[in-house]
């Protein structure tokens, strides 16, 4: 993460190398009364200065960002966040309907990081749209699998892995994009 100079009341100004090309901005914002590095979801590109991109703001699990898009604008020496993301708890209540599927086909590689040898997975319930956990299944640790969409459920991302299995981003070690296509 670049280390934000000029911290102002809503935005921050991001010093980066001259023609850094498209990156992924982190910044801290205010969670639960406590400091929490996050990410963008995408990458921020703007060719020429004073040219503005908006990306989608960072998750945090079990919270609602507002706004929900962020802008940064191009300067002589990087990017500016034009207004810092506040967080607030979602209510479970309302997560299944306003949860976002998007196609992307990607190779991922999950991990446990705690040590485990799995990586649990979850369902989403055809009739209510709910989360539940798999009992009977996992995932194994340090393995490489196949996932043609992402859901954006209560503040966190997951990747489908067989027609209704899901693992949570917490597990992504990493992976290759192939292409993206948009919303479900």
């Amino acid at each position: 993460m670049s280390n934000p100079t000029n911290v102002q009341a809503t935005s921050v100004d991001y010093e980066l190398a001259s023609d850094s090309g498209p990156v992924t901005v982190g910044m801290y914002v205010n969670v639960d009364g406590q400091q929490k590095e996050v990410w963008t979801q995408g990458v921020v590109w703007a060719k020429n200065v004073g040219d503005i991109d908006t990306v989608d703001a960072p998750l945090v699990d079990g919270h609602v960002a507002t706004p929900s898009k962020i802008s940064f604008q191009k300067t002589t020496t990087g990017y500016k966040l034009l207004e810092l993301p506040t967080y607030t708890k979602s209510d479970p209540s309302v997560a299944a309907k306003n949860s976002i599927t998007k196609t992307s086909y990607e190779s991922i590689t999950v991990k446990n990081k705690n040590g485990g040898s799995y990586c649990p997975i979850v369902a989403f319930s055809k009739t209510t749209g709910e989360i539940y956990d798999v009992k009977n299944r996992a995932l194994m640790t340090n393995t490489d699998w196949y996932s043609d969409k992402v859901k954006i459920y209560d503040g966190a991302k997951y990747y489908r892995v067989a027609t209704n299995e899901w693992v949570k981003d917490i597990y992504f070690a990493g992976g290759i994009s192939s292409w993206y296509m948009g919303s479900n």
